[in-house]
């Protein structure tokens, strides 16, 4: 530990490691036993509480659900066992295993955060909120004008929590498109009692002017389950798109408006709802978390 190992442990538990981010002290305790030790060993519920906080305030939010938090988050045994299963990104699993079983309605929690880079490191959030999203996965035949329903999640911003934030019209896509980043957990407390991130402080990958203001894309990939392999590819496109617009045209006064998250395969195939729920599912059940150290 060089001179950390001249320190007392208590001086590092709880005067250093608390200002690190979660990333980083997952680096950390790779570093050497002892700070493994500090890091994933001690009972330091306080530091994993406040890391979790800190990279998604929307674990803290009453918005709409005021007991969400005790009756979701507390499906894990600690905030660190639940850092464990939402903060790595998901992988292909290494091996193959069965999806879970889809239930007649399967309810999927989505932890959502936005935030704005301020230069220096320092992150402004901008927009904390979890919705529900309850699919209903029977089987169905579609309707000859409607067509099937596909997967699609709005998640509209309540004006109540309407947060401001300072854009310049002129350069916001590019500006934007550099300093926006997006988070979003899944969470199934019920079926897999599990979490995965769907998206992990990602930059967008494009801006568009569109008639309420500007459009900011983020996109990500899951795997899809085996049991899908006949109707899509076995990449699946997650896309995000965060509509930002300035209330009565004032710079000073930008704030988001609408977030609608849709899913395709490789070949722009939209997936129908059921096969989005089995898709997430299965993702936040068997998906490899890289990054992670114990």
């Amino acid at each position: 530990m060089n001179v950390f190992s001249k320190l007392d442990p208590d001086i590092v538990t709880f005067h250093i490691l608390p200002h690190l981010d979660g990333k980083t002290l997952i680096i950390l305790s790779s570093v050497s036993s002892q700070f493994y030790n500090l890091i994933w060993k001690n009972k330091n519920s306080d530091l994993w509480r406040n890391i979790c906080i800190s990279t998604w305030p929307s674990l803290l939010t009453n918005f709409p659900d005021p007991i969400f938090h005790s009756r979701i988050i507390s499906v894990w045994p600690d905030y660190r066992s639940f850092f464990l299963d939402a903060f790595p990104s998901i992988h292909p699993p290494l091996i193959n295993n069965p999806p879970p079983p889809l239930p007649p309605v399967a309810c999927i929690f989505y932890t959502v955060d936005i935030f704005l880079n301020g230069g220096e490191g320092e992150q402004q959030p901008l927009y904390s909120l979890y919705t529900l999203d309850a699919i209903e996965t029977h089987e169905y035949i579609p309707h000859p004008l409607i067509g099937p329903y596909l997967f699609k999640c709005y998640l509209n911003h309540d004006r109540g929590m309407m947060k401001f934030f300072k854009v310049k019209k002129e350069g916001c896509e590019e500006y934007l498109k550099h300093n926006l980043t997006f988070s979003c957990i899944a969470i199934d407390p019920k079926v897999t009692k599990r979490a995965g991130s769907l998206f992990t402080g990602y930059k967008a990958v494009s801006v568009e002017p569109v008639a309420l203001g500007v459009m900011v894309v983020f996109e990500s990939v899951l795997h899809a389950p085996s049991g899908l392999s006949n109707f899509y590819t076995e990449m699946i496109k997650c896309r995000v798109e965060v509509t930002c617009s300035w209330e009565g045209g004032r710079e000073d006064k930008c704030y988001v408006r609408i977030i609608y998250f849709t899913m395709k395969d490789m070949n722009e195939i939209p997936l129908v709802n059921r096969h989005g729920a089995a898709v997430i599912l299965n993702a936040i059940q068997n998906g490899e978390r890289r990054g992670r150290t114990t």
